[in-house]
C-alpha cells in the first residue's frame, strides 16, 4: 500500500535531484528560477517527513546539501574568476 509519506518522499527526492543537477547552471542567473524553487520545496517536504522517522529520509538533506555546495561553489567561481 502506497502511503502519503511514500509519495511525498518520492517527490522530495525527485525535487532534490533536480536541484542538485540544475543548481550549477548560473548562466543568466537561471539557477534562481529553475533550481532553487525545487530545492526549497524539497526541503520543506523533508521537514514534513522528519516525523516519519524512516532511515530513507536521510538521503534528501544529503542531496540538498551537496547541490547547495556545488551551486554556491560554481557561483563563487564565476563571480571571482571573471576578474
Amino acid at each position: 500500500m502506497v502511503t502519503k509519506n511514500d509519495i511525498c518522499f518520492s517527490i522530495a527526492m525527485l525535487f532534490a535531484c533536480w536541484f542538485a543537477v540544475t543548481g550549477v547552471v548560473w548562466v543568466y542567473w537561471i539557477a534562481l528560477v529553475v533550481a532553487y524553487p525545487f530545492g526549497i520545496a524539497s526541503f520543506f517536504m523533508w521537514r514534513a517527513l522528519k516525523k516519519d522517522r524512516k532511515k530513507r529520509n536521510v538521503a534528501i538533506p544529503v542531496i540538498l546539501l551537496a547541490g547547495l555546495v556545488a551551486s554556491v561553489s560554481v557561483l563563487i567561481y564565476l563571480v571571482l574568476g571573471n576578474r
